[in-house]
């Protein structure tokens, strides 16, 4: 029982050693000034009333110093029902326990001491109560009272949010990831190309469930003091930022706990663009969908169809000009979102070129394909029914292999013929490179197939010669073996700049214009810029085949059948693309 003497106002003082010397003069001096009442009436035996009443003026002034000192000190007597250390006992065990609205009840102040889920059957609702389930409290220490307060050393285990959430981004990166490489592209991405909300949601919710099957390995402990105030009769806790992040699971977040937690694992969610590849052993890619061909009336267009695939062309110098003196105004093109390819027909330096530039999402899509699919087939066709053989979006001749013997044939990461002699050579590696050799470089069948396996060499093209290598020309002896080099003569060029980024260009009669020595061939590459550039077979074969249908002017006006096409084709899978 709480007895409460008197309380009132204290009177001013400037200092705590100033107010208890005030408070000292004010006692002693009534005490004294009744004192000597109480002697005075004393010796006057008959007047018992006075003497009550100095006795009574006594004890008044011992009153009134009580109520100086309750003003300054507050509760001077209490009894509680119970010891500060068993209450807090009592309340560390119900928290223990999971029997957390009694635990409430026992706190001084009216707040919500226990965080609740906002959704039911959320990820959320299973994280707090993961996170009520982990408390394990323990008092450490005896306790310390400082009048109607008191504080009991103990500690705290509990499930720390900021250990789980490193393994919940882990585990959603993760499986967005597989997502993303076993999905169409419409079951995860919006129209904007972002994650679709529900699919996110959807593998947080699975990753919850996950990471939650073993919540021991998320334990924090924490130590702190629990305070309480006698209140009412009783103590009761008063929960202090120690006690409350323990509760909290180490977050300052409150209610907003578990919701917060989604967020900053979506909110440091890598984004994983959908990569579309084409199988290595593929003999044929994907069919591209016939409405993504189209012309452009304006040069323009074409400007603005780059400027519109920054994921394709961003940070690529283009070989296009719209200023160029064109032969046909015209440019005919197809985009989807793993190829951007355009062509047009320009005079360069007094000479008709047909031009072909390609872009590409993944260097998958720059492919070789032979007649019949298979090294050595006597079966030789038109390169515009291997480009629909293949499903090629765009396509140009080889170096038409069958034709002779000379030179190097590497297929399918496979070495098929090695007679180099004094040919230049391109290597096509898992990159879309184009990697040279020179005559010499490659002594023997043996230094050959080391060359294929450390420069991951998936096709060879042996004609040439090179023209341009890291952006530098390059000359060739003026007696080289193939192509003709220093007669007038069309010709095919298969040209790279950045990675994924080509350029193909043929020369061929017509418009009153004559065709090329290498060495003129050679200039126009070197105008437009190009990185690295490779002469294959020309002639009749020169050609340039969009959509199945050849773009250049042929010689004789006919297609010559031939054993190979180079060819660049979409990777989108048919049904996301049809």
């Amino acid at each position: 029982m709480l007895i409460r003497i008197c309380t009132g106002t204290p009177l001013c003082y400037n200092s705590p050693m100033e107010k208890m010397q005030l408070l000292t003069i004010i006692y002693i001096g009534s005490l004294f000034f009744f004192l000597m009442i109480l002697i005075f009436y004393a010796g006057k035996k008959s007047d018992f009333r006075k003497i009550f009443a100095a006795v009574a003026a006594v004890l008044l002034c011992g009153a009134l110093f009580l109520c100086v000192l309750s003003a300054e000190k507050g509760t001077l007597y209490f009894k509680p029902s119970e010891e500060p250390q068993v209450c807090a006992e009592r309340f560390l065990n119900l928290v223990s326990e999971g029997r957390l609205e009694e635990a409430a009840s026992m706190q001084s102040a009216d707040e919500a001491l226990f965080l609740s889920p906002r959704e039911l059957g959320s990820a959320e609702e299973l994280l707090l109560s993961r996170l009520q389930e982990s408390y394990s409290c323990t008092i450490t220490g005896v306790e310390a009272l400082d009048g109607t307060h008191a504080s009991v050393p103990a500690s705290m285990e509990y499930l720390d949010f900021s250990k789980i959430s490193p393994d919940l981004s882990e585990y959603v990166n993760t499986r967005m990831a597989e997502m993303v490489d076993t999905h169409r592209k419409s079951e995860i991405y919006d129209e904007n190309d972002n994650y679709r909300e529900d699919v996110l949601h959807k593998v947080y919710d699975e990753a919850m469930n996950e990471v939650l099957k073993n919540p021991d390995r998320y334990i924090s402990k924490s130590d702190f003091s629990l305070e309480m105030d006698y209140t009412d009769g009783e103590w009761k806790i008063s929960p202090n930022q120690n006690l409350k992040l323990a509760l909290a699971g180490g977050s300052a977040s409150g209610a907003n706990l578990a919701d917060n937690v989604r967020s900053e694992v979506l909110g440091e969610l890598i984004y994983i663009p959908k990569i579309y590849t084409i199988e290595e052993s593929a003999v044929k890619g994907p069919k591209p969908n016939l409405n993504n061909y189209g012309v452009a009336e304006d040069p323009m267009e074409i400007v603005r169809l780059v400027e519109n695939n920054p994921k394709l062309t961003e940070g690529k110098k283009l070989f296009f000009d719209p200023n160029a003196d064109f032969i046909h105004i015209k440019q005919e093109y197809y985009c989807d979102e793993t190829i951007l390819c355009y062509t047009w027909r320009e005079l360069v330096n007094g000479h008709a070129c047909t031009f072909a530039e390609i872009f590409l999402a993944d260097p998958s899509q720059f492919r070789r394909k032979l007649s019949q699919d298979t090294f050595g087939s006597p079966i030789q066709k038109y390169a515009s029914e291997l480009s629909k053989e293949a499903n090629a979006v765009i396509a140009m001749n080889g170096d038409f292999y069958k034709f002779r013997a000379e030179g190097m044939t590497v297929y399918q990461r496979t070495l098929y013929r090695f007679n180099p002699l004094k040919l230049e050579l391109c290597h096509v590696n898992s990159n879309g490179d184009l990697l040279f050799t020179y005559a010499g470089d490659l002594e023997n069948k043996e230094a050959a197939e080391q060359y294929i396996k450390d420069n991951d060499v998936l096709f060879t093209l042996a004609f040439g010669p090179v023209i341009v290598a890291n952006g530098e020309p390059h000359e060739s002896s003026p007696g080289y073996l193939l192509g003709q080099v220093n007669e007038i003569y069309s010709r095919s060029v298969l040209a790279r700049g950045e990675p994924c980024h080509y350029l193909l260009m043929t020369i061929n009669h017509g418009n009153n214009a004559p065709t090329a020595t290498v060495a003129q061939t050679r200039e126009i590459m070197l105008k437009k810029g190009v990185t690295d550039a490779y002469v294959l077979d020309g002639g009749q074969t020169a050609e340039i085949i969009l959509n199945h249908r050849v773009l250049n002017h042929i010689d004789f006006n006919a297609e010559r059948a031939v054993s190979d096409i180079l060819y660049f084709a979409t990777a989108l899978p048919e049904e996301e693309n049809q």
